[in-house]
């Protein structure tokens, strides 16, 4: 079989075997209830209670990947919402010097990766933000609260190798 064939059987094989995965972006909102969702999805990264009834179900594709989804369960088990948390407008709401780690999980979801300074803690999560992907890093003083924010681009993921030449 020459390269080319190769190529192309390789291909189809792993545009079929996606094509039975499903998308969070594309689960049906007010018709698609909480088994089906674990069927096309399947287990939630987390489950979080919903303080006006039933519960959050957080879907994270990471910590290489750069969404982290919500869906929000009602108490019938049906799928009333969808979000995608690692926006823009949800990471500018995190301000330094105000918002609490509980704050910062609410709006984020559970970060990549934890570190753990002498400062406080850092929580990382891998976005890809237009313009550039990168790194969203929230550092936490010692009690809690954030400290600063901020993005670190990723040269790797767009091509740009710290700009040197090939």
């Amino acid at each position: 079989m020459n390269p080319i064939t190769r190529f192309a059987i390789t291909v189809l094989l792993m545009l079929s075997a996606l094509a039975g995965c499903a998308l969070p972006g594309a689960i049906a909102v007010n018709t698609t209830n909480a088994d089906e969702l674990q069927r096309k999805l399947g287990k939630p990264s987390e489950t979080l209670a919903n303080p006006a009834g039933g519960e959050f179900w957080d879907y994270a594709y990471g910590p290489e990947g750069t969404e982290t989804w919500r869906f929000a369960i009602d108490g019938s088990r049906m799928v009333r919402s969808k979000e995608q948390l690692l926006t823009h407008q949800r990471l500018d709401k995190v301000i330094p010097g105000a918002t609490t780690e509980a704050q910062v999980r609410e709006l984020l979801g559970k970060p990549g990766q934890i570190m753990r300074l002498s400062q406080g803690p850092v929580w990382e999560w891998r976005v890809s933000l237009k313009p550039t992907p990168g790194h969203y890093f929230v550092s936490f003083d010692q009690k809690g609260v954030a400290a600063s924010k901020g993005i670190v681009r990723d040269f790797h993921a767009d091509g740009d190798d710290f700009g040197g030449a090939p």
